[in-house]
């Protein structure tokens, strides 16, 4: 028994677990944010959202992360084949790498930003990711965006 938890307690807690109950993904989001807690990031909050907007047959919806240092827009657009394409911009433009992170077993995708800062990844699957962004030589600190639904 646990001190000042009392029936009352356990009942409540109870019916929040039968009305209420976690995701059922919760275990593989939890771990795969701690996947990057030895990590030295500066951590992007969400800036804004749209949603999902139908063009021409074609689903997309647009996110916008911002840190202190960088901002990261994204666009994921729905293919035809049950996979997504990343298309990214990051600001300011710079030729960095952009890492794609992808829950086990799956193994992170990394690709080059132009110049200007544009970025494509293809043919992903649907479901946790998270966008790693290293920093360019005269930069110390890498910029990692909360995890999101793809």
């Amino acid at each position: 028994m646990t001190p000042g938890f009392d029936d009352l307690d356990r009942d409540i807690l109870a019916r929040i677990a039968r009305d209420d109950p976690p995701p059922p993904d919760l275990d593989e989001r939890v771990l795969f944010a701690l996947a990057l807690a030895d990590l030295e990031a500066e951590v992007a909050t969400l800036a804004e959202a749209t949603p999902a907007l139908a063009r021409a047959g074609e689903r997309a919806r647009t996110i916008t992360f911002d840190s202190s240092s960088r901002t990261v827009m994204i666009t994921i657009v729905e293919r035809t084949d049950n996979l997504v394409r990343v298309d990214g911009w990051l600001a300011p433009g710079a030729a960095l790498r952009v890492e794609l992170r992808l829950p086990e077993p799956a193994a992170p995708r990394v690709v080059t930003a132009d110049e200007t800062g544009r970025f494509v990844f293809d043919e992903v699957p649907h479901g946790l990711a998270q966008l790693l962004i290293h920093p360019a030589a005269t930069e110390a600190t890498r910029v990692v965006t909360p995890s999101l639904q793809l």
